[in-house]
């Protein structure tokens, strides 16, 4: 009786989650119709639970919170900008060729992507020479993975200057 209980418990918690999976769809769109269509501006917030960073994207399902967590670099570098707060809020604009030529910040450029495995990018700036790795939780908050990530400075909660990306 206890095996067929914990299959039970099994099948409904697969369920939930594909559920959940079916769910973010409608974010993926959204992204993807924001990035053709919108008008380049995009809004992020990153929370801090206990020693771990997450991004908030906006609709996407609570159970899959975890998919959102930050790692493999992008964790250290948001907790570097964050100063002891556990909520950055960072505004991303689409770049124009000439923002881009006079940029004067942190340049993180896309090593490598793929749409399951996420994106690795070489961050090069006056503070960081490192690589850091994004999601693909990415495509449902942008809809892409960007070519080249400009970044400017960031300060306590807010970010005040923004991201650009070409």
């Amino acid at each position: 009786m206890n095996k067929l209980k914990a299959c039970f418990k099994n099948v409904v918690s697969n369920c939930k989650k594909g559920i959940a999976y079916t769910k973010a769809i409608p974010v993926l769109f959204k992204a993807i119709h924001h990035r053709f269509f919108g008008d380049g501006c995009y809004e992020l917030t990153f929370i801090k639970v206990g020693r771990k960073w997450y991004c908030e994207v906006p609709g996407f399902p609570k159970e899959l919170f975890e998919h959102t967590l930050m790692v493999g670099g992008a964790a250290k570098f948001i907790d570097y900008y964050s100063r002891g707060e556990d909520r950055v809020v960072a505004k991303f604009m689409i770049a124009t060729e000439r923002q881009a030529q006079y940029f004067c910040g942190a340049r993180l450029k896309k090593e490598s992507s793929s749409l399951t495995g996420g994106a690795f990018y070489k961050v090069a700036g006056p503070l960081w020479d490192e690589e850091l790795w994004i999601c693909p939780v990415t495509l449902f908050a942008l809809g892409r993975y960007p070519d080249v990530i400009l970044l400017r400075s960031m300060h306590k909660n807010v970010l005040g200057c923004p991201i650009y990306f070409e």
